[in-house]
């Protein structure tokens, strides 16, 4: 047998394996989640598990052996430059993307680069032309938040619980809210990473001012969900949250979610909010 055929018998063998492992028989639990994704061209962000992937694609030149060798790496080439399209593309607010953001300062540039070429593989599929077709995956937690988020972001020093009297204490006679879930359906709102809420008078209800920066780029600004049951049931915002909902969006174009007046001066009574608003323990439920 020939050196060619042996090499091609070996490729054959890895494709059969990665479609094993794509079986839909291995699905875990969370597929079972309704994620909130935007979908692109190539790739799509998860904006439930801050999860960022990006598919790309090769094909071998001609039939020489060492066009078919250079096919992976080529694949993975493409799936960095996808990525970055993709990082790119996402949106601060509604109207600021992280490439206008980022067009004039090489540092941001480099660093988004960075992040698509930390990316890890999850997934490696030959096709029976042998061409290649990556997936890569990262996330936008961690150090491409650290990038991103403006500066108006900082960071928030513990709130001291000695700061609450004894008198006030002994007043709260119901359990103190763990934190806060916005009901956005109907508005059109589109996921961003930087979302700002605010009273039918303008008042903010949770901007930069309210959230400490190391919790924001740990977690997110906020977490958007898809359905209110997977909402009322997530960690991020403990057992006891308020649930406010959404009037309608203001501001050009459409930066803010807007909560009645009522809701408002229920939140500002209550002081455990400086704690869950530092910590980011909000949720945006979105169509």
């Amino acid at each position: 047998m020939t050196q060619n055929k042996k090499w091609l018998i070996s490729i054959l063998i890895i494709a059969l394996f990665c479609l094993f492992m794509a079986c839909p028989c291995m699905a875990n639990q969370d597929q079972t989640m309704d994620f909130c994704i935007t979908q692109f061209e190539s790739g799509a962000v998860n904006w439930t598990t801050g999860n960022i992937s990006a598919i790309g694609k090769a094909s071998p030149k001609d039939n020489n052996e060492t066009s078919y060798e250079l096919v992976p790496g080529l694949a993975r080439a493409d799936a960095n430059r996808q990525l970055m399209e993709i990082l790119k593309q996402i949106k601060i607010n509604p109207s600021l993307s992280v490439e206008d953001y980022a067009s004039k300062n090489d540092i941001i540039l480099a660093g988004i680069e960075k992040t698509a070429g930390d990316a890890v593989i999850s997934k490696q599929y030959y096709t029976s032309a042998l061409s290649v077709e990556i997936m890569i995956e990262t996330s936008m937690f961690g150090g491409f938040l650290q990038l991103i988020l403006p500066e108006e972001i900082r960071q928030i020093s513990k709130i001291n619980p000695e700061i609450l009297q004894k008198k006030d204490i002994e007043a709260i006679t119901e359990p103190l809210f763990s934190g806060l879930i916005i009901d956005a359906k109907g508005l059109g709102v589109e996921p961003v990473l930087n979302p700002v809420i605010v009273s039918e008078q303008g008042h903010d209800i949770y901007s930069s001012a309210f959230i400490s920066r190391d919790f924001a780029v740990q977690n997110g600004v906020c977490k958007y969900l898809c359905n209110m049951d997977q909402a009322l049931k997530d960690k991020r915002i403990g057992n006891h949250p308020l649930i406010f909902k959404g009037l309608r969006k203001e501001g050009k174009p459409n930066t803010a979610i807007v909560i009645s007046m009522s809701d408002y001066h229920l939140l500002e009574k209550r002081t455990e909010r400086h704690g869950f608003l530092k910590e980011c323990r909000v949720i945006i439920v979105i169509d």
